[in-house]
């Protein structure tokens, strides 16, 4: 610095200022106004499956209750209330086939087991929580043949013959999902049950007239036409559904 000339000495502090006012001689507090930041929403585990999870797809619900309204609005005509809990304590399965997003959020549409059979409505999205896939295996009950094949995708898994629903009180037509499985106490529905979101046309069961696919203590009758609606087949074939299907598992009756 001693040999440098005056005009040398007034450059370095003419840029040594430049750097101080500037804030780069190191670190200190700043005048400047910083934009605030908006904190972002947090992910749930929920979300993440929510959003993996491919339609259709079998759902439970947050709350104790349920309303199902004919239409993804607030106010639209409230067409059934299904509680969280069934009658049995366990958690009632929700079978969610369609997602839609309106201005007041997203809408689930979830068939609703009951009289009459086929009714569906709309659930907000957030009342529920998605749980997984209801596929990849499928039931299809031809009823003129008195069939019952297990698919998964077009390739056959199983197939066996059944009883259906006698003339007087035919087993219902259409598509539905299997909303609880259990041991029967009573030996004529054989080792194993599934029920059914599908209600038979007779009322005066015990819950209504819920159909029901299950073995039997009467194998001479399977083939024919000899049930109250529910669908009998083997008991060898009931176990080997047993290790296969789960609750929300696809049930089509035809024709």
């Amino acid at each position: 610095m001693n040999g440098m000339n005056a005009a040398s000495r007034q450059i370095l502090g003419a840029l040594a200022a430049y750097v101080i006012v500037s804030g780069f001689a190191g670190p200190g507090p700043s005048n400047a106004t910083e934009p605030p930041q908006r904190s972002a929403s947090p992910v749930t585990t929920s979300d993440v499956r929510a959003k993996s999870v491919r339609l259709p797809a079998v759902a439970e619900a947050v709350g104790s209750r349920v309303a199902v309204r004919s239409a993804p609005k607030v106010n639209a005509r409230r067409i059934a209330t299904m509680k969280a809990i069934r009658f049995d304590f366990r958690r009632t399965v929700f079978f969610v086939t369609t997602r839609i997003v309106r201005g007041n959020g997203g809408w689930y549409r979830v068939k609703v087991p009951g009289r009459p059979n086929g009714r569906s409505g709309w659930v907000p999205e957030r009342q529920l929580r998605l749980l997984r896939s209801a596929g990849p295996l499928r039931i299809v009950i031809d009823r003129s043949r008195r069939q019952l094949v297990l698919k998964r995708g077009e390739k056959t898994v199983m197939d066996a013959p059944v009883a259906v629903g006698k003339s007087g009180a035919p087993t219902p037509l259409g598509r539905f999902y299997v909303t609880a499985k259990f041991a029967p106490s009573n030996d004529f529905l054989g080792p194993w049950a599934f029920e059914l979101s599908a209600y038979a046309a007779i009322t005066d069961w015990p819950r209504g007239g819920i159909v029901g696919l299950h073995g039997t203590s009467e194998p001479w009758s399977i083939g024919s036409r000899a049930s109250s609606g529910c669908i009998r087949t083997y008991n060898w074939v009931i176990r080997g559904l047993r290790r296969k299907i789960r609750d929300g598992t696809v049930v089509r009756i035809k024709a």
